[in-house]
């Protein structure tokens, strides 16, 4: 006995040091992404300046109001301006300091704009540090193991880290005077703090977060606290796990009683294990109520605060109230499925084909494994698209804003989906479709890895013994079987994800992709699929490669995944569209002759 208990902490001791070499080799690797980000959004803002060197649209207000703040008059506002006044403190802090490093005489635009290059320089980093926190979670699912860690290569963990900076929304505001960068970037740097359980930190940055925006707090608090929550609360009792046997009031009763919830992996789960899982988060949260209390007041901290506010202002906005009355808006959450779909359309379309075409008939590059398993049944299928269409009926809201400025790629969908009565109803079929390759991403892509031995959690309470293996193929989804991995992320992520998202965009009346930013960076951050370095599969990506082809098969697909490389390629060209576009693509108003206006998100 002892001997087997020396065998298991030496096979500790290895996997931890063999994990701490790999994230040391990952930190040291990082400038490289950091480097191309930051060179093309210095060429970015150097276009910019070139071409538009007068402040343009919404930047006539934040240069407004930075002046001001640059010149002391920290009691003025500008009326047009909704969001608090992070951004422009910012500038303060840096224009103050570089002025007395360098002699920069009257502060101009370009030196404005500069605040997000910045910004951009610190993207990559956070990134690789939110990355990283996943990898150590993965590795904590199966430490036990005598294999080496799954991890992500480190030349695909530094890829993402790049397609992430260069997400198109996100890349054009590193050259404008907006206040979105700045908001996302307090964003990830709060939940990379809650990673990190650094709860003073995280308090501070969630706080600072919401003077770039508001509706980060539903970010800050609500996510990272139901994170928080679904940590606390135990995994591992089978008499709830293995719900699907079991009746809804047994699954109920047993959340409340054992304090223990049901939360699959995203891979085995099916519609109604999401239900489950937020039923049993409920009762389970409910009977813990107290023993959680004192993990939450972080969050209650931060919630606080913003309902101060609140109070204080009279409402979320700051300025232009009129125009931007809280609403019920729940369209919204039609609008984010297909957004994730045109931009992560590399990332998605192998879940297409597998659902389509037989494996023996897709190209074995692009052959990923099947997800026919997870197609929605026509049983949920047909009542979610009657609450989507019921949704498009009663809740479509169209922002006098909206069509009123043909400056907006949003101008141009409304018109489409408006042009015909009937073509708002025709989205529904592609609201659903991409919602279903959405959050089946988060399971990761099916075969991408050998499946680690699945270590019961250590709850404090008895185990029902396993039942057998005929009673667990009964009890897990009709389609799922062995091939199913064990990993990715549980359902409960998903559900927290789903929650943040749904209460920033529902209170908003207005479209704007600017809006979709974070819930698109958290959502892409979770569904980076690790690679195995270990085993037989660890061997064969570390076989030397002899000719240049084989290098060239082994660099685009054979050991990298070559969705990556088609994401890139679709950032960079949808990034080189938008750009151009907003250059050289300027048009006038016959109402304001002699200035240009310019296409934008």
């Amino acid at each position: 006995m002892s001997e087997s208990i020396l065998e298991v902490e030496h096979g500790l001791r290895n996997n931890h040091e063999q994990a701490m070499k790999n994230l040391q080799s990952i930190a040291k690797s990082t400038w490289s992404s950091c480097a191309v980000v930051l060179v093309l959004s210095c060429l970015w803002h150097q276009y910019i300046e070139t071409v538009v060197p007068t402040p343009y649209l919404d930047e006539f207000f934040h240069v407004q109001q930075a002046n001001s703040y640059l010149q002391g008059r920290f009691f003025e506002w500008h009326p047009k301006i909704t969001t608090p006044p992070g951004l422009y403190v910012l500038s303060l802090l840096y224009l103050s300091w570089k002025s007395r490093v360098y002699s920069i005489g009257k502060v101009t635009v370009a030196h404005l704009r500069l605040t997000n290059v910045f910004a951009a320089f610190g993207f990559p980093f956070i990134c690789k540090w939110l990355l990283e926190g996943l990898v150590t979670e993965y590795v904590g699912l199966q430490i036990l193991d005598r294999d080496l860690p799954y991890l992500w290569s480190l030349a695909e963990i530094n890829h993402a880290v790049l397609n992430i900076c260069l997400f198109p929304p996100l890349f054009f505001f590193f050259g404008l005077y907006y206040t979105d960068v700045w908001s996302a970037l307090s964003v990830l740097i709060t939940i990379q703090l809650h990673q990190q359980r650094a709860t003073t930190s995280m308090v501070v940055a969630g706080i600072v977060s919401l003077f770039f925006r508001q509706t980060n707090i539903f970010w800050v608090a609500v996510y990272l606290g139901a994170l928080e929550i679904t940590r606390r609360l135990r995994r591992g009792r089978v008499d709830v796990e293995k719900f699907r046997s079991l009746s809804w009031r047994t699954v109920v009763v047993g959340s409340w009683q054992t304090r223990c919830i049901y939360d699959p992996f995203v891979a085995q789960a099916l519609f109604e294990d999401y239900v489950a899982t937020a039923v049993s988060i409920v009762a389970a949260s409910a009977g813990a109520f107290r023993r959680l209390i004192p993990y939450l007041y972080p969050y209650i901290l931060m919630l606080s605060y913003f309902g101060f506010f609140v109070l204080w202002n009279g409402g979320v906005v700051l300025g232009d109230k009129e125009n931007h009355v809280a609403s019920l808006h729940l369209a919204q959450m039609l609008y984010l499925w297909p957004y994730i779909m045109f931009f992560s359309i590399p990332l998605l379309y192998p879940y297409f084909l597998s659902a389509v075409i037989p494996q023996n008939y897709i190209p074995s590059p692009v052959r990923m494994g099947s997800t026919r398993h997870q197609i929605p049944r026509l049983r949920v299928a047909i009542p979610i698209m009657a609450v989507m269409l019921a949704v498009v009926h009663f809740n479509t809201i169209v922002h006098p804003f909206t069509l009123a400025d043909n400056r907006h790629y949003t101008f141009y969908v409304f018109r489409i989906l408006l042009r015909h009565p009937a073509n708002k109803y025709l989205a529904v079929p592609i609201y659903l479709c991409s919602a279903w390759a959405a959050i089946t991403a988060f399971g990761g892509l099916p075969n991408m890895q050998t499946p680690p031995k699945k270590v019961p959690a250590n709850t404090g309470a008895p185990l029902r013994e396993s039942p057998p293996k005929s009673d667990r193929r009964q009890r897990l989804p009709p389609s799922s079987n062995s091939s199913v991995d064990d990993r990715g992320h549980h359902v409960s992520a998903v559900l927290a994800w789903l929650l943040a998202t749904t209460l920033s965009l529902v209170t908003a009346p207005l479209v704007e992709p600017r809006y979709f930013i974070v819930p698109w960076l958290v959502w892409r951050l979770h569904v980076a699929s690790p690679l195995p370095t270990g085993g037989e599969a660890h061997k064969k990506r570390k076989k030397k490669i002899r000719t240049f082809k084989a290098r060239c098969k082994a660099v685009f697909y054979g050991q990298h995944d070559h969705r990556l490389w088609l994401e890139t390629l679709w950032f960079l060209a949808v990034d080189w569209a938008v750009c151009h576009i907003f250059l050289y693509w300027g048009f006038e108003w016959p109402q304001e002759e002699g200035n240009v206006q310019r296409f934008m998100w």
